[in-house]
């Protein structure tokens, strides 16, 4: 297997390196298997250098997950056009989240389980991932609520927390962990799209 060895030359280069080194590596040996060696050599830098900016392989999954989160950020604004109705919105998101999570299925799996036995990583997932994801998701839908397509007594932020979490219960655990098909958890998305969006719109919406 061809692997791509990294040249870096100053600091903010070098901890860029060791950072898509060690997702990389950790993609494919997982996290407890991977080696700060096997990273540094990747990265072509120093195996002390992890240690001197990020103290350890921990602190380099930590810096992962906040790079990440910056991407995931700016993914969405890219990838996610604004939609006209609150059903399509809804249901752009979640096509998207259906995708993306199956995207970065490798990454998803090391930052889901560490995340799950480990605080501090949960707490850079939850602020540094799904807060962005979520800010997005209220900005969406403050939208239509300023246009009058959803009611003034809806509470957004609590409905963006909802789609964010049926975004990874369809995108992760769906189709990454319980292997089911695309086609299959579409439907399942498009569905919680559509009742979502009647239980929150001012108007009915026609059913696509």
């Amino acid at each position: 297997m061809s692997h791509t060895t990294f040249a870096p030359k100053d600091k903010e280069q070098r901890q860029l390196a060791l950072i898509e080194a060690a997702n990389a590596v950790f993609a494919e040996r997982g996290y407890e298997a991977a080696t700060t060696r096997e990273i540094a050599e990747r990265a072509g830098c120093a195996e002390g250098l992890i240690h001197r900016y990020f103290a350890g392989k921990r602190g380099l999954l930590l810096a992962i997950l906040a790079h990440k989160g910056q991407h995931f950020a700016d993914s969405y604004c890219e990838n996610v056009p604004e939609k006209d109705t609150v059903g399509e919105e809804i249901e752009a998101i979640l096509l998207y989240e259906l995708d993306s999570k199956w995207e970065k299925r490798d990454f998803m799996r090391i930052s889901v389980a560490e995340a799950a036995i480990a605080p501090e990583v949960g707490a850079v997932v939850r602020d540094g991932i799904q807060a962005r994801q979520v800010e997005f998701i209220i900005a969406r839908l403050r939208r239509h609520q300023e246009a009058g397509r959803i009611r003034p007594d809806v509470d957004v932020d609590a409905i963006a927390f909802t789609i964010s979490g049926i975004g990874f219960s369809a995108g992760f655990m769906n189709r990454v962990a319980f292997a089911r098909g695309r086609k299959e958890t579409e439907h399942i998305v498009r569905q919680a799209a559509a009742a979502l969006a009647r239980g929150i719109s001012t108007e009915k919406e026609t059913p696509r």
